[in-house]
């Protein structure tokens, strides 16, 4: 879904411009601004529709062991032995509850999975993740204080095995702890990553998981 209408973005984006470009000079400077803004507009399109494509082609892939999860600046694996469960998380709005447009990966051994992270998706991660931290707040799962306590986490974490992390890591290894305690999984990855709905994946996930559970 990331990489949806990228073609189409900066095939038009690029066809408009010269166009406008033509139109600008055939019109001899009368409705410049219009022009310009238009302009502006394809060169926006094309750049939004590169940045797509850029995306890698596949999000997931699935093997007997391992889950592997592929982005434009890195990509992190399970193996399913190290997965708990898979669901979609949600969160109370008064009576009902709500589902949330993500998928929820509750992992048995951080030491199996931090020390492989590399810092520029580390970064993008806890980047990424802030608007569930945010989402918690208005739901009421998490005091404000308690947030603002988390939006910087800190260099210094200990792992369930007595593990020590430092920076990047540490910081991830402390985000990750605190989504199981706002919402039960450790990792959060929205729909936006998946080729299908997310009830549709997470059962696809559960017969990867099955055998090994």
């Amino acid at each position: 879904m990331s990489r949806h209408n990228g073609w189409t973005l900066t095939l038009a984006g690029l066809v408009l411009m010269p166009v406008l470009l033509l139109i600008n000079y055939w019109l001899d400077g009368r409705g410049q601004l219009v022009v310009i803004f238009l302009f502006l507009v394809s060169l926006v399109m094309t750049v939004l529709g590169i940045l797509k494509l850029r995306e890698p082609v596949y999000s997931f892939s699935l093997s007997a062991d391992t889950l592997h999860f592929h982005h434009k600046i890195g990509g992190w694996s399970l193996h399913w032995s190290n997965i708990i469960r898979v669901d979609q998380p949600r969160l109370h709005s008064g009576l009902d509850l709500v589902a949330l447009p993500y998928i929820g990966v509750k992992i048995r051994d951080y030491d199996e999975f931090l020390p492989l992270m590399s810092p520029r998706l580390v970064v993008h991660l806890l980047t990424e993740q802030r608007p569930l931290l945010a989402m918690a707040l208005r739901h009421g799962a998490v005091s404000r204080h308690h947030l603002q306590d988390w939006l910087v986490e800190d260099g210094e974490y200990r792992s369930a095995g007595g593990r020590h992390y430092h920076g990047l890591a540490a910081m991830l290894g402390h985000r990750m702890t605190h989504l199981r305690e706002l919402y039960g999984y450790d990792l959060l990855i929205h729909e936006s990553n998946l080729d299908r709905e997310v009830p549709e994946f997470i059962a696809l996930l559960r017969r990867y998981l099955q055998p090994v559970i």
